[in-house]
């Protein structure tokens, strides 16, 4: 028998009794969790369920008010991630740790660098030591002295992975490291994870995408409202099981009605450059959810920056109004908003308050004389909190302490205070649980039978066929497939994303 099989299944992590409190309001109660040598152990819940707490009083960054934590049989209450990574426990966060004026080299090694015999940096060693730790995760031919913050954000995700690897971790976990990757990056990392737990390591997942989940799991922990609800073996659990145990409800739909009649009126239209010179033309209809689709990196995302002003500038009509675009001041005049990709970065404020943050779009029209109106601020962003239903202690409290779906739900009441004629939203429901998505979609659809233009970017296929009444699919820089009604079919989404029409290439 090998090392490998002689640890696998030997208790490796067990954090037993767990209580967590913060500003009085408990985020985890009582929990038991345990994670195996040579296990990779799923922990599945909604947003706000507990899960990266739990994890963050693992990793020494919150202490327990109590419980006990024990690696390899032996008392672990790590005051800080220091010794936690010292100890052996390593975690890679959905949150990105890079700096991002430092190049990639220097943030692999940070803390942590190579000195020649004199004291000096050996940058030479630096480089060649992150080239090695960038072949890990599939990025060996990466240049390690770009800036971290030039690359798109799939490569900085696998690059805190490589770092994380670095300090050659016995406990490994993985918070929504999938959020930013496409297929290809996230079954090479699913292949790492293996390699991992072939070698004997623990292996925490965590996710939303629950087939991810299944897919890869020994084991599966599933927390709800700061409890643990149950813990079992993967092949025990399908996705509705887990929707069930996560929300304590069956989910039969998660994706609102569409309306079986949408009006001819186009609300908006885009008149715009493509890269090869040519030209990009579509329209929004009055009640419509127009999904933009396509493998990664087709255009996608600067084609929808555009419309908000970021990029060539294009010819927008909202409303019968037509206007050059040229920068985001234009695009909100024109009642323009803009949800990016990477929320905790480019969308939220998080060391104002939940107040601060939801009313930053709209202090001009909250203001008389150049002084905020703070009684009407204060009941129309408690009116909008309320109806999104936004988990948090109070309106003061600092955006950096709420979860990653109320943080997305703050940033979309932000625009719905601005009242927008024409919404762009990229990647709305990245990393959020399935009772967060489901509200989410609500407030789209609801949004639409307003009169507001909807498009949303989506690589969720299931999502864009739920979701959208009609998908544009992305190819080479160009549409390269108009799906609506019953053509909206995965298949035809597929080969619209590689350049094929429906049907081509069939016998």
């Amino acid at each position: 028998m090998s090392a490998d099989e002689q640890t696998a299944g030997a208790a490796l992590l067990r954090m037993q009794s767990i209580d967590k409190s913060f500003a009085g309001n408990p985020v985890v109660r009582r929990v038991d969790f345990n994670c195996r040598a040579g296990e990779i152990h799923g922990l599945v819940g909604e947003n706000g369920a507990g899960k990266s707490t739990l994890m963050k009083i693992l990793a020494g960054i919150h202490q327990a008010d109590a419980g006990t934590i024990l690696l390899d049989g032996r008392p672990a209450a790590f005051r800080s991630y220091g010794e936690a990574r010292a100890a052996g426990v390593c975690v890679v966060y959905q949150e990105l740790s890079l700096l991002p004026r430092m190049s990639v080299a220097e943030n692999i090694f940070m803390g942590r660098w190579r000195r020649g015999a004199l004291g000096f940096l050996n940058w030479d060693a630096i480089r060649r030591e992150a080239r090695l730790a960038l072949e890990k995760v599939g990025l060996g031919d990466l240049d390690v002295n770009r800036l971290a913050g030039s690359l798109p954000m799939a490569v900085r995700q696998l690059i805190e992975v490589a770092k994380a690897l670095l300090y050659e971790p016995r406990l490994v976990v993985f918070d929504e490291p999938t959020t930013t990757l496409s297929g290809e990056e996230a079954e090479r990392l699913f292949g790492l994870m293996r390699d991992l737990r072939r070698q004997g390591k623990g292996i925490v997942f965590i996710s939303h995408r629950l087939r991810e989940v299944l897919g890869n799991c020994d084991r599966i922990t599933v927390m709800r409202d700061g409890e643990r609800t149950l813990t079992g073996e993967a092949a025990d659990f399908d996705e509705n099981k887990l929707i069930f145990h996560m929300i304590g409800r069956d989910i039969s739909q998660i994706f609102p009605q569409k309306p079986g009649h949408l009006s001819n009126q186009v609300i908006f239209s885009y008149a715009g450059a493509a890269p090869d010179g040519g030209k990009i033309e579509f329209s929004v209809r009055e009640g419509e959810v127009l999904g933009i689709g396509g493998l990664a990196g087709q255009g996608q995302i600067p084609l929808l920056e555009s419309i908000f002003g970021l990029g060539s500038g294009a010819e927008i009509t909202v409303r019968g109004a037509s206007r050059r675009v040229k920068s985001p001041r234009e695009a909100m005049r024109a009642g323009i908003a803009l949800i990016p990709e990477d929320r905790n970065s480019q969308s939220s404020f998080p060391i104002l308050s939940i107040r601060d943050n939801i009313a930053s779009a709209s202090l001009g029209r909250l203001s008389l004389g150049g002084l905020v109106r703070i009684r009407r601020e204060r009941r129309e962003v408690a009116e909008i909190a309320e109806s999104l239903r936004i988990r948090m202690t109070s309106l003061a409290q600092e955006a950096r302490f709420l979860s990653g779906g109320n943080v997305q739900k703050t940033v979309f009441a932000r625009w719905l205070l601005a009242a927008p004629k024409a919404l762009v939203l990229l990647s709305p429901t990245s990393g959020i649980d399935v009772g967060t998505k489901r509200e989410i979609y609500r407030l789209i659809r609801e949004l639409a039978g307003k009169g507001v233009a909807i498009i949303v970017l989506t690589g969720d296929m299931v999502e864009l066929i739920g979701l959208c009444d009609r998908a544009l699919v992305m190819y080479g820089g160009r549409i390269g497939g108009e799906l609506s009604g019953a053509a909206l079919t995965e298949e035809n989404i597929m080969r619209a994303s590689v350049g094929r029409r429906p049907g081509e290439g069939e016998a």
